[in-house]
């Protein structure tokens, strides 16, 4: 289709048109757009599925090029209609309109790419997909918005690109547990004044458990909501943290809880950093220890950076002597965990159990969680408080195990190139820092040896993965 063009006829030129043209797109990008290609040109549509044809208002002041979806003309077979009726006005899921599979291609096809970029490697592993087990109401931990204005609260999430809410009562990825609370929302935050972020989780027995960070008022009334839900026994707890406050104020038990991948109670730091689906969170935690593990002829000493309140720790930690940790590293450093018995082990991991298991979180609350977490299963182990992006490797280490938040961690990555270590296990949350990271390990003489993707997100452009890596022997010796 070809471009519209206006031509002014006065002194004073008139606004172009915006151009109107057909594109085909090919495949999906990071961060959720579809890509098509004019004239070797590329342009990113998003709400677009691979296959589509369509049609699109094109800006070409932006780089690359965006296009605003018109309409479809001929949808691909990969197109689907998304079952959530907020689909289209909510930026929460940005491939519900995309078939799984294609998802999950899609995925795989922007983790291999990133990498390939930024290490320069012609051959790397093929990519293992674990799909997730739930497509829809897999989440049991999410955060909104809510917004009070003019005595209307508005509670939901972003709208693409803006910082508009797009009030819902309901969302299809949401557990049980946590959907119902959606909708009770508005009438709990009645009164109020300003705007907050509300992360919803599932804490003990089950109940929901909410953290409201306010900026703005809120009146007695709302305080009054939130005791009666506690007490009451509808949620588990809540917590409140108002803009400028020294401290938050708790009701109940706050503390998410989710079943660890051993298939025990596993606390985390309220508000905190948790994955959100538990079945994908143990997958995580499984295929992570078993990539530490994977090759070893003698127990390891293990070191996990960025460790938040122990996912990944009460696996890799299983059977680590208490008299091997190693040393501490960081202010605030913690003495080991004392430990009694271990509990009863799985067959693959207690072959390669680790001689010894340090863990490095920065966040105070997260390390208490990670202590009681590792001290409740009887398991040996050394909890440090300190900036695990700046923490130094311990002459001992035999592997390292990492999960930085979506900035990666580039501080770490040298380290690790210019320590002893033999393996290292990444995982990461963005391809795109991930492959930064790896660059570093690549050039400081390690080999990639397994690339894998977990589908902890569905619906959405996020991606999950793990890449372990070994020493090579030529750098070894």
């Amino acid at each position: 289709m070809k471009a519209v063009h206006r031509r002014s006829s006065g002194a004073r030129a008139r606004p172009r048109a915006a151009e109107r043209i057909e594109l085909r797109i090919e495949e999906l990008a990071a961060g959720g757009a579809g890509v098509g290609r004019l004239s070797g040109e590329v342009v990113f549509v998003p709400a677009t599925a691979p296959g589509d044809l369509v049609e699109v208002e094109l800006d070409r002041s932006a780089r690359p090029a965006r296009g605003k979806l018109l309409r479809v003309l001929s949808p691909s077979e990969d197109r689907i209609p998304p079952p959530c009726r907020f689909a289209d006005a909510c930026g929460g899921c940005d491939w519900m309109h995309v078939r799984v599979e294609a998802q999950q291609a899609a995925h795989e096809r922007i983790v291999r790419q990133a990498i390939a970029r930024a290490t320069s490697l012609s051959a790397l592993p093929s990519v293992r997909v674990h799909p997730a087990p739930r497509p829809l109401g897999y989440r049991s931990r999410a955060r909104l918005l809510a917004r009070a204005e003019r005595g209307e609260v508005r509670v939901g999430y972003r709208a693409p690109r803006t910082h508009a809410v797009v009030a819902i009562d309901r969302c299809l990825v949401l557990g049980d547990e946590i959907a119902p609370v959606v909708g009770d929302l508005p009438g709990l935050l009645r009164g109020a004044a300003g705007e907050g972020d509300i992360l919803l989780a599932r804490g003990a027995s089950g109940r929901p458990v909410v953290e409201l960070l306010w900026r703005g008022q809120l009146p007695p009334a709302v305080w009054q909501r939130l005791d009666e839900r506690t007490c009451g026994g509808a949620w588990a707890g809540a917590r409140v943290t108002l803009d400028g406050a020294r401290e938050a104020a708790s009701f109940g038990d706050p503390r998410p809880v989710i079943l660890g991948a051993d298939g025990l109670p596993l606390r985390l730091a309220p508000g905190g950093f948790g994955q959100p689906s538990e079945e994908g969170a143990a997958v995580l935690a499984r295929r992570a220890a078993a990539l530490a593990h994977l090759g070893s002829s003698r127990p390891p000493h293990v070191l996990e950076l960025f460790a938040g309140s122990g996912t990944l720790s009460v696996l890799l930690a299983r059977g680590a002597a208490p008299a091997a940790a190693l040393a501490a590293t960081g202010e605030g450093a913690a003495s080991a965990v004392a430990a009694t018995t271990a509990a009863a082990e799985g067959a693959a991991l207690e072959a390669a159990a680790p001689a010894s298991f340090t863990a490095v979180e920065l966040a105070a609350e997260a390390v208490a969680c990670l202590r009681q977490n590792l001290g409740g299963r009887g398991l040996a182990g050394k909890a440090v408080e300190a900036d695990a992006d700046q923490a130094p490797i311990p002459a001992r280490t035999d592997v390292v195990v990492l999960d930085p938040p979506r900035g990666g961690a580039p501080g770490a990555a040298r380290a690790i190139a210019a320590s002893s270590a033999r393996v290292v296990v990444y995982v990461s949350c963005d391809p795109a820092t991930l492959a930064r990271d790896l660059g570093v390990l690549v050039r400081g003489g390690f080999e990639i040896t397994d690339v894998e993707v977990v589908e902890l997100f569905p619906q959405t452009s996020h991606i999950e993965s793990i890449v372990r890596l070994s020493r090579s022997r030529r750098a070894a010796r």
